[in-house]
């Protein structure tokens, strides 16, 4: 019998996937045995699916989109971020019970951490209000910005994702897209979809600066399209997701091994 230790990420679609490639990296460097796949799963199956994975011996679980709600109702334990978030990306089994956690916002911090991007009082505006958005807002308020601002098109959602998550100490703000803004970003972080789905979405017109540092939570090969429209705008610091991929990753495999990965590669080792 293989001595193997069995994980998998799942969603659908799910061939895209670059979990595969960086858990098999950070096995490798820590001398981990262990097999990690892409599983296509159904959101209609979900349930029966994820049982039997279970039995048949897969330890922990990454989940994608359209897969992370699901999972957060799943889960038998919930960690503090993803309560906040009311989704998770992480399933592991521990005796009975199913555990989850929400690796994406701390993932997202190290890597502007390890950018050298201190979000301490700083303004931030978030684009976009859907799940991806909502992963990371409660680890960006735990770095004490000045601000957070959510611009989204239907303003109602920014709204909704606003009142969740402001404290009296920390209110979040929202602004329309179509307007311009009466502060200069210190940083721009993109949840939407612009530019991957060849969408034309109005963005403020003094959004960009020399002052703004552009994060994208897409990823490509070369420039997101967002980075392009960022640069093009007068941008000079921008950065797509890869290494909040990596990042989330690594915490991911830190709750299922008890070993830290150097993350020790870039975007060239997996694209």
């Amino acid at each position: 019998m293989s001595s193997k230790r069995k994980f998998a990420v799942i969603g659908n679609p799910i061939d895209h996937s670059l979990s595969p490639k960086i858990h098999k990296l950070f096995a490798k460097e820590l001398g981990q045995d262990i097999t990690y796949e892409a599983i296509k799963v159904e959101k209609e199956v979900f349930e029966s699916r994820v049982n039997r994975l279970f039995e048949e011996g897969y330890e922990g679980l990454n989940v994608t989109l359209p897969l992370k709600e699901l999972a957060f109702d799943y889960a038998d334990t919930l960690s503090e971020d993803s309560k906040a978030c009311g989704s998770v990306n992480t399933l592991w089994k521990d005796g009975s019970k199913v555990f989850a956690d929400t690796t994406d916002g701390r993932g997202l911090v190290r890597d502007l951490t390890e950018k050298g991007i201190d979000l301490k009082d700083k303004e931030i505006i978030i684009l976009g209000a859907g799940g991806s958005a909502r992963a990371i807002i409660a680890s960006l308020l735990r770095q004490d910005p000045a601000r957070i601002t959510i611009g989204n098109r239907t303003r109602s959602k920014a709204e909704a994702l606003a009142n969740q998550f402001s404290s009296p100490t920390n209110q979040i703000k929202v602004v329309d897209l179509s307007q311009d803004l009466n502060f200069v970003p210190d940083l721009i972080v993109n949840s939407t979809s612009a530019g991957v789905l060849k969408e034309n979405v109005e963005f403020p017109k003094n959004l960009f600066s020399k002052q703004a540092q552009v994060y994208d939570l897409s990823y490509s090969e070369f420039h997101t399209p967002f980075m392009e429209l960022a640069m093009q705008s007068g941008a000079e610091i921008c950065y797509d997701g890869i290494g909040m991929l990596i990042h989330q990753a690594a915490l991911s495999f830190e709750i299922w091994t008890g070993q830290t990965p150097s993350i020790n590669f870039d975007k060239k080792d997996l694209l």
